[in-house]
């Protein structure tokens, strides 16, 4: 069953660019709901040629089951229509351009910070430098990616991944007319091949001039080094992870985390990987629902 949303919500909408730093422009929509409530920031995952529209289905479903009453959906530095990646960035980069954004649209009250895939680890680096948020929601996360192993290990060490990304952007980067990707629709896909096709095509719909960036954000991703969040961030907030119970990039089991994160909670999706979050979201997110308003 895919992740549905009814037309009987009110909810509004507002999207535009918020300049947080001299010649950094974070493109970001502000979904509203008709009710108060809590504010959430959600954070989308890596991986060239993502941005927030992915996350925009989601977000209305939160507003709607009454866990948040507004959601703000950035596009990351060097994804969507933001700023462009002229060097690699760290996750504490990313929650920093976060942070930045949340005081340009002055937010001065609690709230939840959600991070899906790689904008997990952003958004608990976020509540280690921010006291505005309380809680943070992992989907499909966890504060440590798995240690890249098989065929794509010895790619990696080997560096060979990073020539065959920049063939295939260099490929396919452009070939189509220029457009803002909407991956809104990817919620009712059927497999993991049309998945595959979707993001090809936002490629191709993707100006070539990006490749510089591309290939910065691809590294900064892949950087070992940068795959983790910082071992010296301490919580004691509440960490809600909802993740699938055969992912093979994120950590299913984060209970050694808990001397640094004293308050974790994790709901396991039986049977389902990385893109089951995509494919099969309405389990992770009723999951979320469960586990969430438990605690809440």
């Amino acid at each position: 069953m895919a992740l549905t949303v009814s037309n009987n919500i009110s909810i509004t909408e507002q999207v535009k660019h918020y300049e947080i730093a001299n010649g950094i422009k974070l493109y970001t929509r502000i979904i509203s709901g008709a009710k108060e409530g809590k504010t959430a920031v959600f954070i989308h995952g890596g991986g060239s040629g993502g941005n927030h529209t992915m996350l925009l289905r989601p977000a209305k479903w939160l507003i709607e089951q009454g866990l948040f009453a507004r959601v703000i959906l950035p596009d990351r530095r060097g994804e969507g229509f933001s700023t462009p990646l002229t060097q690699k960035l760290a996750i504490r980069d990313h929650s920093m351009d976060m942070r930045a954004l949340l005081d340009v649209l002055n937010i001065n009250e609690k709230l939840t910070a959600i991070g899906i895939s790689y904008g997990g680890p952003i958004a608990i680096e976020l509540a280690g430098m921010d006291s505005r948020v309380d809680e943070v929601i992992l989907m499909a996360s966890s504060p440590s990616l798995k240690a890249v192993k098989g065929i794509q290990g010895f790619l990696y060490r080997t560096n060979l991944l990073e020539k065959i990304t920049k063939y295939f952007y260099k490929k396919n980067l452009g070939k189509l007319s220029a457009e803002y990707p909407d991956f809104e629709k990817v919620y009712d896909l059927k497999n993991n091949k049309e998945l595959t096709k979707h993001f090809i095509e936002a490629i191709k719909h993707t100006d070539h001039k990006m490749l510089e960036s591309f290939m910065l954000q691809n590294a900064s991703t892949l950087d070992q080094n940068n795959s983790a969040v910082s071992p010296d961030i301490k919580l004691d907030i509440p960490i809600f992870q909802i993740i699938g119970s055969k992912d093979e990039i994120w950590e299913t089991n984060i209970t050694h985390y808990k001397n640094q994160f004293t308050d974790i909670k994790s709901f396991i999706v039986e049977g389902e990987d990385h893109k089951g979050v995509i494919l099969n979201a309405n389990l992770f997110y009723e999951g979320l629902k469960t586990i969430y308003t438990k605690n809440n």
